[in-house]
């Protein structure tokens, strides 16, 4: 048990310098425990991800807001390698469906366009509805009939063992 260690841990908590979650880790790493699985994923990222997939919707109510606003957030935070695994599982999407709504509209043609076109619709927003979950709960997982134009590392949000 490493006294010391813990006490300035508390200094620097008191201070405001560090979060209660950053103490409580550290203290428990002093103490020769595990961190907890839970901890691999920061929160903050977490949360962030989460909104980085909901973003996505945006494009329902403004014109291509629904890649703009997912694009910036992704650029912005692209240094931390959760988000960036995530603005990929959204990119890849993002392209896949754009890609899905072209062959929709040729379709059109035949009158069967409208109604793929409709249901593309449908499952984008359950699909990142999901993805948003996943975000939040640490998962890494491309969408369902997603196509893999960037590669994910679905180990990086892993929880350490």
């Amino acid at each position: 048990m490493d006294l010391e260690k813990i006490e300035k841990l508390n200094e620097l908590k008191e201070k405001g310098m560090i979060t209660q979650e950053e103490y409580d880790k550290a203290k428990t790493k002093a103490l020769g425990g595990d961190v907890p699985a839970t901890a691999s994923v920061d929160m903050d990222n977490r949360t962030y991800s989460m909104l980085m997939h909901f973003a996505q919707l945006c494009g329902y109510l403004l014109l291509m807001c629904g890649w703009i606003a997912p694009l910036v957030m992704w650029l912005i935070r692209r240094d931390d390698p959760y988000i960036n695994e995530q603005g990929k599982v959204v990119f890849n999407w993002i392209i896949s469906s754009f890609i899905y709504f072209m062959i929709c509209f040729v379709l059109w043609l035949i009158f069967i366009g409208i109604f793929l076109t409709i249901a593309l619709g449908v499952i984008s927003i359950i699909f990142t509805v999901i993805g948003a979950i996943r975000a939040k709960d640490g998962v890494i997982q491309n969408y369902p009939m997603s196509i893999s134009f960037f590669t994910v590392d679905p180990s990086v949000g892993a929880p350490a063992e």
